[in-house]
């Protein structure tokens, strides 16, 4: 009987941990979690083509070299066409030109600070991004690992109940137990066993969960590996992600608005073209030339937009600094709170280990009591209960530790 039900049990959880044996630790999942996300990816790839947004801003400022050619005909057949005053008859251009507009040095530099301003702006949500993830996948392997060690504690009930059930049997049948104990015994093993097999389908979830948030097409169960994780060196806020981003925003608003007055300044560009100019066939060897010129453009009135956009501007500088002040303040009393939680937390395991130790104690000696036919089966099973209960406390502290420090490392 013990044996028929030992071997029906582990059949049922090997069905549903092939490869169980593996054991595959977080930084695995966080290396495949980044190099498997598309929005990352997608994030590099932008990166990459703000580079060469400050090539064609370059570029636009060197001369333009075009060519133009044009010919035209208006036959005047008796009497009968155009006039000629206003059409000459024919027309042959064909002229190379430049031009280049000048004196916009600090336009020039106002549009490349705002590419690289774009550019520092992805390169910071790539890195809000990268730690979201990790911090999600850590969640999510932690979950994982502590469903695990649940497991791994309820085997361990079930072991000492199927070492003692035959000999329990035995000492009932002999009227050293009352029935009824005996019953109220295999009714609480019953119970681990099916505990066992809901905890076996709660960690298939989460190892499914884990496999889809890290982009990995795979079923194999394998065994979680505590993490150490290291809580960084506080760093100062304008070097932090979550501080840098409203750096750089305020840096954006305060290069548009010079943008903005750049673009009410004169401007003033040369050209220069050389070639032919004609509309008489027979003298067009004397109309080969060139020109020299320049353009002076100075904005006077265009409906009061430099203002209005100033306001736009204005607006969003104060929505930033709204948003700033109410997240350095959340920050605070978020990494305060998480602190004080890590140092109860921790303060706690120690008392935890003993409770353990204390417990497993006493569910030897019950054991050997009940063995000997001098205890109670009853309290035995209270004892066991008891030694569970503490083993998944010490297991939900060390997970919790292992949870806020992974939620400090995300302000970090």
């Amino acid at each position: 009987m013990i044996f028929q039900r030992v071997l029906l049990v582990l059949s049922f959880l090997l069905s549903f941990f092939p490869g169980i044996g593996q054991e595959k630790n977080l930084d695995y999942f966080l290396t495949r979690g980044i190099k498997n996300s598309p929005l990352i990816n997608d994030m590099n790839e932008q990166i990459r083509s703000s580079h060469t947004d400050s090539l064609l801003i370059k570029a636009m400022a060197k001369p333009r070299v075009e060519f133009r050619g044009y010919a035209f005909y208006a036959p005047v057949i008796n009497g009968f066409g155009y006039s000629e005053v206003l059409t000459n008859i024919a027309n042959l251009t064909s002229v190379m030109s430049v031009s280049q507009q000048i004196f916009n040095k600090k336009s020039i530099e106002a549009n490349l600070l705002r590419t690289d301003l774009q550019k520092q702006s992805l390169s910071n949500t790539l890195r809000l991004t990268e730690t979201s993830l990790k911090k999600a996948i850590t969640a999510t392997y932690l979950d994982a690992l502590s469903v695990y060690t649940d497991i791994i504690a309820g085997q361990e009930i079930l072991t000492f109940g199927r070492e003692q059930e035959k000999i329990l049997k035995s000492l009932t049948e002999n009227g050293i137990y009352k029935q009824s104990d005996f019953l109220s015994f295999m009714i609480a093993l019953q119970g681990e066993e099916i505990q066992a097999r809901e905890l076996t389908f709660q960690f298939r979830r989460k190892i499914s969960d884990l496999y889809v948030l890290c982009g990995i097409t795979d079923t194999a169960v394998f065994i979680p590996v505590k993490p150490e994780l290291e809580i960084p060196v506080p760093v100062v806020n304008k070097t932090s992600p979550l501080f840098l981003r409203f750096y750089l925003d305020s840096l954006r608003i305060s290069n548009e608005n010079k943008l903005l007055d750049r673009n009410y300044k004169p401007s003033v560009s040369w050209f220069s073209d050389a070639g032919l100019i004609n509309n008489e066939p027979s003298v067009i060897y004397q109309n080969f030339g060139l020109s020299l010129g320049l353009n002076f453009t100075l904005p006077v009135y265009d409906g009061n937009q430099r203002k209005l956009n100033r306001q736009k501007l204005k607006s969003e500088e104060d929505i930033r600094t709204g948003y700033s002040e109410a997240f350095k303040r959340e920050y605070s009393q978020q990494l305060q709170q998480l602190r004080d939680e890590l140092g109860q937390t921790r303060a706690l395991i120690p008392t935890a280990k003993l409770q353990v130790a204390n417990s497993k104690l006493l569910v030897t000696q019950m054991k050997e009591l009940v063995m000997n036919g001098s205890g109670s089966i009853m309290e035995y099973l209270i004892a066991i209960r008891n030694y569970l209960s503490v083993r998944k406390s010490l297991n939900e502290y060390e997970i919790r530790v292992l949870q806020t420090e992974n939620e400090i490392n995300y302000y970090q």
